[in-house]
């Protein structure tokens, strides 16, 4: 009887280990097209693709890809138990450990761990200096002196205790302004998706009351690249109609930093990412009516994420399904040298030549790039005609990765936009 039972148990474990086969090492040709999509920051495609392939990975080579597309799709503390994962679970080369922190890096200061992206900060540039080139050694430099200036501060807390409403205006070059109250006023700042930190005119920044930190740092704008110097200054309170953002981090630029010279105008205050974020989900009417809920919905639409804290939507053509930029801070849409490579043989035929001034933060340039008559994008499956947008056929930076940036045309059409932070979708009506 008892050998039976032996015999048994045998049986059963050699079937199970059949039908559940260990992995002992992933295709290396999957490996090569997962991480040519990551290097790529194809985020949606690489979600998909690892999805389908799931099957041919090792446990390990899952998590990396995940901790990845966590990151990317606003999931932070996710992200982090991931990589942590990995780090103590698993014998890494050097330089998957010196990626992993680098992403960790990342996920802190998303969450407001200054210190902690501090110390992370300190082990790249101890242990892991010789995996990066210099350009991101030079951008972990930079980071470090924005997270050791930050290290004892607060973690920024937004409190949203009831469906509010907001009604914003537009300033003179068509960005959304709204209404923010700090120390007893009110003032008029722009609502920019793609402004990483929260900034602010020196002159706005006394104003406003903020704590000036002892920290300077090197800083660019979105537009043209152009690199400046900017401190740091954090506000203890400002209201959003009825909610409370507490320890809001602002970059401090010189007054002419922020002063378009051609508009004559200046953007005294830019309310940036990581105040946006943290509202969860905003409706932003035509009617000039913005609505906070309480409760985020969720979608079926899965076409939202975050390069760092670069907001990022998936839009599709009527060739394919592309990646841009989203960018409320700026009001046309412009095409980037990846586009142009990918359609080069339409753009010749059917765009032509101009000279166009790209201004932002920090100064102007003047480039020549091509005109699109027409361009059709798709907000899940609704269509948005843009007319006259430019396509660039130069980098803006080395690391650009993405095929355009998306700016008010792309939705002036639409009597509502929804952009959700927590289920990470945009949505249009």
């Amino acid at each position: 009887m008892q050998n039976r039972i032996i015999v048994y148990l045998v049986c059963v474990l050699l079937t199970r280990c059949t039908n559940h086969k260990r992995i002992e090492r992933s295709s290396p040709v999957i490996n090569k097209e997962l991480q040519v999509l990551l290097d790529e920051k194809e985020y949606f495609k690489l979600e998909s693709k690892l999805k389908a392939y799931s099957d041919s990975l090792t446990h390990e080579d899952g998590l990396y890809y995940r901790s990845f597309l966590e990151n990317a799709f606003n999931q932070n503390e996710k992200s982090l138990k991931t990589i942590d994962s990995l780090l103590q679970n698993y014998q890494l080369a050097d330089s998957i450990k010196a990626t992993l922190n680098f992403l960790k890096l990342d996920c802190f200061f998303k969450t407001f761990q200054y210190a902690k992206a501090a110390q992370t900060d300190s082990i790249l540039l101890h242990d892991y200096q010789k995996f990066f080139d210099k350009d991101h050694l030079k951008d972990i430099q930079n980071k470090s002196l924005i997270h050791n200036g930050l290290k004892n501060i607060s973690a920024q807390q937004t409190d949203i205790i009831s469906n509010d409403t907001i009604n914003w205006t537009r300033d003179r070059l068509g960005l959304i302004e709204i209404p923010v109250k700090c120390r007893t006023k009110n003032y008029s700042c722009i609502f920019d998706t793609r402004a990483n930190i929260s900034s602010v005119t020196e002159s706005y920044a006394s104003r406003l009351g903020l704590k000036m930190l002892n920290v300077s740092y090197e800083e660019s704008a979105g537009g043209t690249g152009i690199r400046f110097k900017t401190k740091m200054g954090v506000a203890d309170s400002l209201y959003i109609g009825n909610i409370l953002v507490r320890n809001a981090v602002f970059q401090v630029m010189p007054d002419s930093i922020l002063y378009l010279v051609r508009a004559k105008i200046f953007l005294n205050i830019i309310i940036g990412f990581p105040i946006i974020e943290q509202l969860r989900e905003v409706h932003i009417y035509r009617d000039g009516k913005m609505i906070i809920p309480l409760q985020p919905s969720t979608s079926p639409l899965h076409n939202f994420a975050l390069n760092e804290l670069d907001p990022v939507i998936s839009l599709r053509t009527d060739e394919d399904t592309l990646s841009f930029n989203f960018d409320l801070g700026a009001t046309t849409t412009d095409l980037y040298v990846s586009f142009y490579n990918k359609y080069r043989s339409k753009i010749l035929r059917e765009g032509f030549k101009k000279i166009v001034e790209y201004g932002g933060a920090g100064g102007a340039q003047k480039k020549e790039v091509y005109i699109l008559p027409k361009l059709d994008l798709y907000i899940g499956n609704k269509r948005s005609t843009i007319d006259n947008v430019s396509v660039r056929t130069e980098k803006i930076y080395p690391s650009e990765k993405f095929y355009g940036n998306a700016g008010q045309d792309l939705v002036k059409n639409f009597n509502e936009l929804i952009l959700n932070f927590k289920y990470m979708y945009i949505d249009a009506n």
